[in-house]
């Protein structure tokens, strides 16, 4: 009697009984049995690796090798045997370092933006490479936890909540790549056909969220909405900007105010940054800035009753103040300083004070009070240029802030280049002096300089020394025809400077 393990699925031996008492015909009937055993097992083994090859294939141990090559009673060869197992084990380790292989990526993520409102194309994710490099310090610094980091903690989550927030930031970043490629000045306006499409694509969205009333005042839809401004900003123009901005202070009234943002704190943030902003730039004195300086200048002054961080604003709006620079100077590159002579000279006035101010071997320059004002002197002269363009811009040349308010005080500084030429002290005094004269709102510009101040000087050294360096940059070198020579550092750029800022 010779016993075999069975094929079928029960797994039980079935045995075959051998007449007769000769010991060669015993022999023969075991070595037929052994050999038919091998051909099924081959062939079921064949059969099963080709269902089964991405499968987990455990390895076989050495005694359940050893029990299926003995389960016949007659006496198969020592080779077989170690044939069958070497197949077997084989064929087992390969499919388990396919299947291992198959887990760790599937474990890792080799992709870092699959959790993006959209399907990535090859284009998504160059115009999302290159947005996120031009906030690259703020995106991978090594900065401590208990640090804020307003990209990384606000604006990107935030433009990955949603689809048309993500093709705004879609269309900021192909403006600004067709800017760099090229190589025009950063001036308002884009000719970027994808920056268009993507422009056109969140609008399309975000009116489809807008005519539903369970997501007209969504979070997505105000987040859409803050993004599709910031893009205005920088490369549309103010005519657009203020029909969405109108249109946010709307869905604010309607929502009950900022505060009703509450539960989404980013949120909540950016929508009251933007609710203090009259016109598109930070360099336009008319924009409500004293509800992130007032607390600073008087200590018995009425606090913002707003429930979100005040500090956490003012970080957030360093980003932005960086970007208006940008814009600021697509406009110096046209028309500069070099028909103020004067002014220029003032500004010369200011950078050297500014370069004995940062050079290490020259402590005494140190001076707070001295180096506010210095900073006063240069964001009067910043806004006043600004407020002179948006006013060229919007062909209002009669208004009190337009190209007269430069001339007038070019005239001024003429009179008295005899008393400023070395003292930032008495330049000061001057330009004090002839706002108040010139202009019927002077003292709420003068109050305004001093906001941009003490915003700035709540932030880092690092932040206060950058827009200080841009500025000085911009207005003393680019749109100068007397001097081609770059301010200390090429790098020094709005661009370079958002780059390496690490938000505070």
């Amino acid at each position: 009697m010779s016993s075999r393990d069975s094929s079928s699925s029960s797994g039980t031996n079935k045995f075959a009984f051998v007449t007769g008492n000769i010991h060669s015909e015993a022999r023969s009937h075991a070595m037929k049995e052994h050999w038919k055993r091998r051909h099924q097992r081959n062939k079921e083994a064949k059969a099963y690796h080709q269902r089964n090859s991405s499968r987990n294939l455990p390895l076989r141990s050495k005694n359940r090798a050893s029990e299926d090559a003995s389960t016949s009673s007659g006496l198969p060869e020592v080779g077989d045997m170690d044939i069958g197992r070497n197949q077997e084990e084989s064929t087992s380790i390969s499919a388990q370092l396919l299947c291992g292989l198959s887990s760790a990526l599937s474990i890792s993520r080799p992709d870092p933006f699959q959790t993006c409102p959209v399907h990535l194309t090859s284009q998504h994710q160059k115009l999302l490479h290159h947005w996120i490099s031009t906030h690259a310090a703020m995106m991978f610094a090594d900065l401590n936890v208990t640090e804020f980091n307003p990209m990384k903690d606000v604006w990107f989550p935030l433009d990955l909540s949603n689809e048309s927030s993500f093709n705004c930031i879609m269309a900021h970043s192909a403006a600004h790549l067709y800017h760099l490629y090229a190589g025009t000045p950063p001036r308002r306006g884009s000719k970027s056909f994808d920056a268009l499409k993507y422009k056109i694509e969140a609008v399309r969205i975000l009116r489809f969220w807008l005519s539903d009333p369970k997501k007209e005042l969504s979070d997505d839809a105000f987040a859409a909405v803050v993004r599709l401004l910031t893009f205005e900003r920088y490369w549309g123009t103010v005519e657009d900007w203020k029909i969405h901005r109108d249109g946010l202070q709307r869905m604010i009234d309607a929502k009950g105010g900022v505060e009703a943002l509450h539960r989404n704190w980013r949120l909540q943030l950016v929508v009251y940054l933007v609710s203090l902003m009259s016109r598109p730039s930070w360099l336009e004195s008319t924009n409500n800035l004293e509800r992130l300086s007032r607390p600073l200048l008087s200590p018995n002054a009425t606090q913002n009753p707003l429930s979100c961080d005040v500090q956490k604003v003012r970080c957030l709006w360093l980003i932005s103040f960086i970007q208006d620079m940008r814009t600021f100077m697509g406009s110096v590159y046209t028309r500069g300083l070099s028909a103020y002579p004067f002014t220029h000279a003032a500004v010369g006035l200011l950078r050297e004070n500014f370069l004995l101010s940062i050079d290490p071997s020259t402590h005494e320059y140190h001076n707070t009070e001295w180096e506010d004002e210095m900073l006063w002197c240069l964001f009067c002269i910043s806004v006043l240029m600004q407020e002179s363009i948006s006013a060229l811009s919007d062909q209002d040349l009669t208004a009190s802030n337009g190209p007269s308010t430069l001339q007038g005080l070019e005239i001024s500084l003429r009179h008295s280049h005899h008393m400023w030429g070395r003292s930032i002290h008495h330049l000061r005094s001057i330009l004090y002096e002839s706002l108040t004269r010139l202009v019927e709102e002077g003292q709420y510009k003068m109050n305004y300089f001093m906001d941009l101040v003490q915003v700035l000087g709540t932030l880092s050294l690092e932040a206060r020394q950058g827009v200080e360096k841009c500025l000085l940059n911009l207005l003393y070198c680019l749109g100068n025809n007397k001097t081609s020579a770059l301010f200390v550092e090429d790098g020094w750029s709005p661009d370079s400077l958002l780059s390496s800022m690490r938000g505070r």
